[in-house]
């Protein structure tokens, strides 16, 4: 990769940043000036998820029919940029009406900043209608008031390739062992076992927190909760691991792209991916429901609890929509079953509400195991702590995946643990 200065680096991303946002206002006052600044019948969404498109435009119809209000959703390419975005124009003038964002500390601080609108009487009423999960409603509050609606329920499980296990004559591991055993079986064979890079960032704590969730579901919570240190022996524990299995050779290498994963999937050139369920309906596309399926990665120990990675992403009104009875009764009925199934249908995930079911084979195959299971739910690492200790412990965790090195175990641990002390003071000080 060729290497650029810093100062060229940082007025590129932040050159970017501030392009997008311009469009991102621009947009915004040409929806106002045709009607869109509190009676036009289209509400404006705001996301980093082109291949929701055409789910958002099958909800729309559905909203046009309920409330008389669709929805025009954006789309910006690069999540990173994206969070940019949002989190400068939420309390202006050039902010959409609602936005795509995560639960989990994430949506917490957006929440603190004051540029969310509280929408405890539009969950209160999914409650009443049994249209989401009660107990679910910490992930998408803040100081007791809900900030956010779930856009979805996604399953982190190990997609793999029926094709690639049947030519080595392997299935789905039920147990930590029979996992080892593919992963070898699989690199004799001459395909690569497990996808894995640190390219788009984020994505280098999958294995990491997939490894201590088998581990330990206790621990993880207690970890992402601040009560445990990344020092600790059973974080230490799952590094080994980790990096163990770099040392068998069953990884990608940490530097390949993120966005060829689904064409080495589609390909066979590697047999499993870990991933939430949300990346179903991209394999579908390129993919038959015949070729490959979705399994829930065993413990590391008999007698642990099962446990299983929950991501739920979110929509999000701003405090100050250009339009806001509009998105009010767009928030009130996303979760409507007759919104959710065409939605969901077309992204091919499951949903928040337990009234919308699934024919997708692959999704249902994951909710049997869920339910055959009962595991232990865990949001997701990214969403599980401040963003600032989140995002740069990724970065922290990118690093060791270029050196999986045993010797360099303890020197990353450490330095996310002296990184937990001090994003967890800061948080904790901010929210006084």
């Amino acid at each position: 990769m060729r290497r650029t200065s810093t100062a060229m680096k940082r007025f590129g991303v932040w050159g970017t940043v501030l392009a997008l946002t311009l469009s991102l206002a621009a947009c915004s006052q040409g929806s106002a000036s045709s009607g869109g600044g509190g009676d036009s019948d289209t509400v404006t969404l705001n996301g980093d998820r082109a291949d929701f498109a055409d789910g958002f435009a099958l909800a729309s119809d559905e909203l046009q029919e309920l409330t008389g209000f669709g929805l025009d959703a954006r789309d910006v390419p690069s999540t990173e940029n994206y969070q940019q975005i949002v989190r400068s124009s939420l309390k202006t003038n050039s902010t959409t009406d609602i936005v795509k964002w995560w639960n989990g500390y994430r949506l917490q601080e957006l929440a603190r900043s004051g540029g969310l609108a509280d929408l405890s009487d539009e969950w209160d009423k999914a409650v009443e209608e049994g249209w989401v999960n009660p107990d679910t409603r910490d992930s998408f509050a803040y100081d007791d008031k809900v900030y956010g609606l779930p856009i979805y329920k996604s399953y982190w499980v190990i997609f793999y390739s029926k094709q690639v296990f049947a030519d080595a004559g392997i299935e789905p591991p039920t147990t930590w062992a029979e996992f080892e055993s593919n992963n070898d079986k699989l690199k004799s064979a001459g395909v690569t076992p497990l996808f894995a890079t640190q390219e788009a960032g984020w994505t280098s704590f999958i294995w990491f927190a997939e490894i201590l969730a088998k581990l330990d579901p206790e621990f993880y919570q207690k970890l992402m909760d601040g009560e445990a240190k990344y020092t600790d022996p059973t974080a230490r524990r799952a590094m080994e691991i980790w990096s163990d299995m770099y040392a068998k050779g069953w990884f990608t290498t940490p530097d390949t792209a993120w966005d060829t994963e689904p064409a080495l999937f589609a390909a066979g050139t590697v047999a499993q991916v870990p991933m939430g369920t949300w990346r179903n309906g991209t394999y579908a596309e390129s993919m038959d429901e015949s070729e490959y399926g979705a399994y829930l990665l065993p413990v590391v120990e008999e007698g642990v609890a099962p446990s299983v990675v929950v991501e739920s992403g979110v929509i999000t009104m701003a405090e100050k929509a250009p339009n806001p009875e509009a998105a009010r009764e767009v928030m009130a009925n996303w979760l409507n079953p007759k919104v959710q199934q065409p939605w969901v249908d077309e992204i091919k995930d499951t949903s928040a509400n337990p009234e919308v079911s699934t024919a997708d084979p692959v999704l249902s195959s994951v909710l049997d195991q869920v339910k055959d299971e009962e595991p232990v739910e865990l949001v997701r690492y990214w969403e599980a702590g401040p963003p600032a200790l989140i995002e740069g412990g990724v970065q922290f965790l990118g690093a060791f995946m270029a050196n999986p090195t045993p010797e360099n175990i303890d020197p990353t641990l450490e330095k996310l643990q002296q990184l937990a002390d001090t994003e967890w003071a800061n948080w904790k000080a901010d929210g006084k």
